[in-house]
């Protein structure tokens, strides 16, 4: 895994993370939750490409 594939998945992890602490819950709804399990996907198919 190459320092700057590792750094763009923590940004990306990061990116996520700071989105889901400011969601309002009573406000979200299920495409929120379908666009968030999206990114997570990517993130695991980016660390599995890298992996390889």
């Amino acid at each position: 895994m190459t320092k700057d594939s590792l750094e763009e998945i923590k940004v990306k992890l990061n990116d996520f993370m700071e989105t889901i602490d400011s969601v309002d819950p009573e406000t979200t709804d299920i495409h929120d939750i379908d666009e968030w399990l999206a990114l997570l996907d990517q993130l695991e198919q980016k660390v599995k490409s890298i992996q390889q």
